[in-house]
């Protein structure tokens, strides 16, 4: 009876300690500013029972300030035949700290982790669903899951995005099996942190760490933010081990136990192959023949089995099958290529955003595979392989300039893929317009898109003539009641270039002062940056591709018309970009044509908040001079 009485108090005292601690009135004012959301206390412990049995314990309390403070909660584990949910539960408290709800592990959602584009998945997500009546509201979760891969030992990431503060956060590691461990810093430098560690342990512990607001051109969270990368010397990924400290060793590893043995192809698709390449006389010929043959021959269909969704399916598998994920597409390839004597590697990659493998410290890493092809004297080619439309060694914004490792033969090899440079992002734009003296126009265009542009754009040709339509329409706003004679659309897979070429009318183009018509002289608008009127930048600006611009307009005036007043040529140089603008007017056959000729080129880079000042006069002076119009009269009149 003592002990029930002694369980019952500690319960009741639990219950009356989350009560004060969590009221929303306790949080200092200081971790309000700015937030959306506020981490009161996250604690990771990471049990390592053996090189295959690992125990990860969470406990969190976030308090949700709004809505948009929703993404931090966090209540969802991953699991799977490897990687089992032990306990699981969740307490949903009011502002003043009273309990309002309670989830049991039976109570939380569960679903395929990629339900939406998977055919196969042995992996799922067991999450918390819950709609709050008001805000704030505070949510104390908690879980313990048992994993056989201690091959993903998670990071501590501190911080957990912009605009969201942390109260306390702790990571540990027990480790019975004496295992050594490896663990790096990033980024931790300024922060309130205390720790502890040996060969074998360690215990980090984060407090009091404000919310960072998100500035527009602020750098990818991910990519700035503090964290400690943890991995064991030895690990086990569902019952395969390994053991590595560089990313020779490990990717040997991956080679070895992941790729190798998985390129086998029945005679008959070889013969056909061979067949297809036969009067190829380089290479990359027969590369791009190879290529086109598994575009128009498989699809992407995301197939997440087979050691944790590392290993790739068996070429084999997928030329009877006809699809495949991004490991066994690209794995398919690779058997293709090396059945004409072409060497290619395997690569791992964080697509997506920009995100490197991290070439300093050796872990499980990456999201994606991609095949990269050697070349003699010449940069490698590259080929996205779940692409059914992309162009032959063309990466576009998903996989382009970032560091990831090659899966060799003979180890791990860090690269670097294809960079695109703002002379590389090229749009160029030459337009014919005949103004009349209602204020419309009638117009033809040509454009061209190269680098990354094209990729924003070339799958626009597939589209129907309706949806060509809306689309230029949407993008086009300052044009009243637009009508089409014509859309031509051009996709030249082998020079990487989308062009277009439209023949319209709109009845608005030009306003009213008058009996003038006032002509703007940036009629295609394609530079869309903005910048708002940050005081206080603490954000570094950063601009992660840069592009170019080059357009020239005609704008042909109406009969018995003359230009009456029209803005001077500008040029402007800064390290954030450049633009020359050169207007002029020439006579054609007794009729006046204005010429615009504006080149705009915007860098890469990133800049300190210092400079936001500048940056931010920079683009306002862009738009200011893209804003300028000239002025025609009727000659009578001027």
């Amino acid at each position: 009876m003592r002990n029930f009485i002694v369980v019952i108090f500690l319960g009741l005292f639990s219950t009356l300690h989350c009560q004060e601690n969590y009221k929303v009135s306790n949080i200092n004012l200081k971790m309000l500013l700015n937030a959306n959301a506020v981490v009161r206390e996250h604690h990771t412990e990471i049990e390592i029972k053996s090189i295959d049995d690992v125990e990860i314990s969470t406990y969190r309390v976030v308090t949700v300030l709004n809505e948009s403070g929703e993404t931090f909660i966090n209540a969802y584990e991953n699991f799977d035949k490897a990687r089992v949910i032990l306990d699981q539960e969740a307490v949903i408290l009011n502002a003043e700290g009273d309990e309002i709800r309670k989830f049991k592990k039976r109570d939380f959602n569960s679903q395929s982790n990629f339900q939406n584009f998977v055919l196969f998945s042995d992996n799922k997500v067991s999450y918390l669903e819950y709609t709050p009546r008001k805000y704030p509201y505070t949510v104390i979760y908690s879980s313990r899951i048992r994993t056989e891969s201690s091959a993903f030992l998670p990071d501590w990431w501190p911080v957990e995005g912009y605009k969201v503060s942390v109260e306390k956060s702790s990571y540990k590691i027990i480790n019975e099996e004496r295992i050594p461990i490896r663990f790096t810093e990033r980024k931790l430098d300024g922060l309130a942190i205390s720790k502890e560690y040996s060969e074998y342990e360690l215990d980090y512990t984060a407090e009091e760490i404000p919310a960072k607001s998100y500035e527009e051109l602020s750098p990818f969270f991910r990519n700035s933010s503090p964290r400690l990368m943890v991995a064991l010397e030895e690990f086990s990924l569902e019952g395969i081990l390994g053991k590595a400290t560089n990313w020779e060793d490990f990717g040997k590893w991956q080679y070895d136990n992941l790729v190798a043995g998985q390129g086998d192809l029945s005679g008959v698709i070889v013969s056909k192959v061979s067949r297809l390449t036969q009067n190829a006389k380089t290479k990359e010929e027969k590369a791009r023949i190879i290529y086109k043959y598994v575009q128009d021959n498989t699809r992407y269909i995301a197939v997440m089995l087979g050691i944790g969704g590392w290993k790739p399916y068996n070429a084999q598998e997928v030329d009877r099958l006809g699809y495949g994920d991004c490991k066994g597409l690209t794995n398919y390839t690779k058997a293709l290529l090396a059945s004409q004597g072409i060497e290619s590697d395997y690569t791992v990659i964080y697509g997506g955003s920009k995100r490197d493998i991290d070439p300093d410290f050796t872990k499980m890493q990456g999201n994606h595979v991609i095949l990269s092809i050697p070349m003699d004297n010449k940069d490698d080619i590259w080929l996205e392989c779940t692409s059914q439309d992309a162009p032959f060694n063309y990466l576009g914004d998903f996989t382009d300039d970032r560091y990831a490792v090659k899966i060799k033969p003979t180890g791990g090899e860090i690269v670097r893929t294809k960079k695109y440079t703002a002379e590389d992002n090229l749009q160029k734009t030459s337009a014919e317009i005949m103004i009349n003296e209602n204020g419309g126009l009638d117009a033809t265009l040509n454009r061209y898109s190269y680098g990354v542009p094209y990729g924003d754009i070339y799958l626009l040709e597939l589209q129907t003539e309706d949806v060509k339509k809306n689309y230029y329409r949407e993008n086009w706003p300052q044009f009243q009641n637009v009508m089409f004679d014509s859309i031509i659309l051009k996709n030249d897979k082998n020079d990487i270039e989308f062009s277009e070429r439209l023949r319209f009318q709109a009845n608005r183009f030009c306003s009213n002062a008058g009996d003038r018509l006032l002509i703007p002289l940036n009629f295609i608008e394609n530079f869309d940056l903005t910048v708002e009127n940050d005081k206080n930048r603490e954000n570094p600006i950063q601009i992660l591709r840069g592009k170019s611009y080059q357009n020239q307009f005609r704008f042909i005036l109406p009969e018995g018309y003359t230009v009456e007043a029209l803005p001077g040529s500008k040029e402007l140089q800064t390290e954030f970009g450049t633009l020359i603008l050169k207007i002029s007017v020439e006579n054609e056959e007794d009729t006046e044509v204005i010429l615009v000729e504006r080149n705009l080129q915007i860098e890469e880079g990133e800049w300190a908040p210092e400079k936001f000042k500048k940056f931010k006069d920079f683009i306002n002076q862009i738009h200011q001079l893209s804003n300028r119009k000239a002025v025609i009269a009727p000659i009578n009149k001027a």
